[in-house]
């Protein structure tokens, strides 16, 4: 299937699209009870019941692995769907395409924690999830897809995820500011209330078999549950531009506490050492004046001399 132009018109201004029924009710009813299986070592239901009765403990269960592949056919298969591949091609404006990230993410209304807690607080963006380089003008390019497939129907008092439309397309313009002021600390927002040019959120709400796929510069945040009884559990895939996959892929040494580590490295080492691990050379496109400019508040001791030289050549 390829994207209508009133979908593709859509996820551009937005930064998201929910596309409906591209997974049949079977399939996903078999990935939802292995999901659960992995997550409580039983059902939600039973887990539930017995979280209501005070059962803290589940004897001597192990959560099953959440990363992929899985080892699960059923759900390591969701990929192989045609429909939604072209869908992320849609996206990403090219067939080029390679892997980033998936795992299950499951929020459990009894227990979840997963939340900011004043409505405000929690948003970001997950580009720098797969990515050390800040976000770039040319977000179709640059930017990679997130994707989730419903487990079950989202609704309101699911902790649907909150999400600023056309907040994708801001980040270049907005970031530079944010960082100097510590209104944004790399991917996250202080509080989005001193934003006034991001628009209101807005609930993400979808059906079971639905595919949301979101660009991974749009803000968006996790909310509480309404109704402490349900859960959110959705199967997340992430792809981006093959020819980007040298700085945006999963588990480069930036990841999360390794950050502690690398963005020291980062600072410091040569242009040439920093392409070794997959920074782009002086030369490279990616350098603009205004990369350049966001480059200069996410590493304000770096020495970015040979990347302002390059882009005058």
């Amino acid at each position: 299937m390829s994207f209508t132009a009133e979908q593709q018109a859509a996820f551009e201004r937005d930064g998201y699209i929910i596309v409906s029924g591209l997974f049949e009710d079977n399939q996903i009813e078999a990935a939802r009870q292995e999901i659960e299986n992995r997550t409580y070592g039983k059902s939600f239901k039973e887990y539930l019941a017995d979280h209501e009765q005070g059962v803290e403990k589940i004897g001597d269960f192990v959560a099953g692995r959440s990363q992929f592949p899985t080892g699960n056919v059923g759900l390591d298969g969701l990929i192989e769907n045609e429909d939604y591949l072209d869908c992320f091609a849609g996206c990403l404006g090219t067939e080029e395409m390679s892997y980033c990230n998936a795992h299950l993410f499951v929020r459990s209304g009894p227990d979840d924690t997963r939340h900011a807690p004043e409505p405000w607080q929690g948003y970001h963006f997950d580009d720098n999830t797969c990515s050390f380089l800040p976000p770039h003008p040319d977000v179709q390019k640059y930017a990679y897809i997130n994707s989730w497939v419903m487990m079950h129907d989202i609704e309101e008092d699911d902790a649907p995820m909150h999400v600023i439309p056309g907040s994708h397309r801001q980040l270049s313009d907005l970031l530079p500011r944010l960082v100097k002021s510590g209104d944004a600390i790399h991917g996250a927002f202080r509080d989005i209330r001193e934003i006034p040019e991001f628009s209101t959120p807005i609930s993400v709400l979808a059906k079971a078999g639905d595919a949301l796929f979101y660009s991974s510069y749009l803000v968006h945040a996790a909310i509480p549950f309404a109704n402490k009884r349900k859960q959110r559990a959705v199967w997340g895939f992430s792809l981006g531009h093959a020819e980007n996959n040298a700085f945006t892929r999963l588990n480069h040494l930036y990841q999360m506490n390794e950050r502690e580590y690398s963005i020291p490295f980062w600072t410091k080492t040569s242009p040439r050492v920093r392409s070794l691990f997959g920074w782009p050379p002086p030369g490279d496109p990616y350098y603009t004046p205004e990369t350049l400019e966001l480059l200069a508040a996410w590493f304000p001791e770096m020495d970015l001399e040979p990347y302002h030289t390059s882009t005058s050549l």
